[in-house]
């Protein structure tokens, strides 16, 4: 048993492959996960004599704008997380682990992270939903797992559908506290609907528009801060 042991399963997992149950299931639970993966390394650990910190008990998954980072309590045997996303968005999976991979099908993506040796997960270009996640020690899950968003830019993010019909959201970081205000124009510069308007608090937040009452074309919907403006471009297809 050896880490072509550990790259050979995690390359089932991520493609879906189920034919490698019967010799894979480490843990015996009937499904193969980064949850056996870790079982794997265990014993490929315990054989080498590694000295490894204490088992991690929690963790922070930190979303930002431009990746994703773990922060743990302790060791941290694997992460392995389904990606949402629109079908222009990129990623690469941090080279520092003992095993990492990716599979992307249309606007999903697996990954696998075996053995972080740092915090980065993954850099990435463009929005993206963490729709499962699982990480694991060297015993097994990780129950007490937190998803954060890191905030260091105001920002829109990249609006989806898009194009949209009626509706599409758009997520709007904000970095500081103050008085924000998103707006939707159309191409005359005639303002449309207002998303939103008043005082935030630095966090992320989703905006979605309905334009059902509005016709086909091209919009923009632009938000301000403090000075700060990001704008964005809508195409409403009916």
């Amino acid at each position: 048993i050896n880490v072509l042991d550990v790259v050979g399963v995690v390359e089932h997992i991520i493609n879906g492959d189920g034919s490698m149950l019967d010799c894979a299931d480490a843990n015996g639970d009937g499904m193969l996960n980064i949850l056996d993966v870790v079982v794997i390394v265990d014993m490929i650990l315990s054989a080498s004599g590694d000295e490894r910190t204490a088992d991690a008990s929690s963790a922070i998954l930190e979303k930002g704008a431009n990746g994703l980072n773990v922060n743990a309590n302790g060791f941290i045997g694997g992460i392995q997380i389904t990606l949402s996303h629109d079908s222009d968005f990129s990623l690469e999976v941090t080279d520092k682990a003992m095993v990492s991979d990716y599979r992307t099908d249309g606007t999903s993506t697996t990954l696998i992270v075996v053995v972080p040796e740092g915090e980065e997960v993954f850099t990435s270009n463009g929005d993206y939903t963490i729709e499962e996640v699982i990480v694991a020690n060297s015993e097994g899950e990780v129950t007490d797992v937190e998803i954060s968003n890191v905030v260091d830019s105001f920002a829109l993010g990249s609006a989806y559908p898009n194009p949209f019909n009626p509706s599409t959201t758009v997520e709007l970081s904000v970095a500081e506290a103050g008085f924000v205000s998103v707006n939707v124009y159309n191409v005359m510069g005639q303002l449309v609907q207002t998303l939103a308007e008043g005082q935030m608090e630095a966090n992320v937040y989703s905006l979605t528009w309905n334009a059902s009452d509005v016709p086909s074309g091209m919009y923009f919907v632009k938000a301000e801060s403090a000075g700060n403006i990001a704008t964005q471009k809508l195409m409403l297809v009916k």
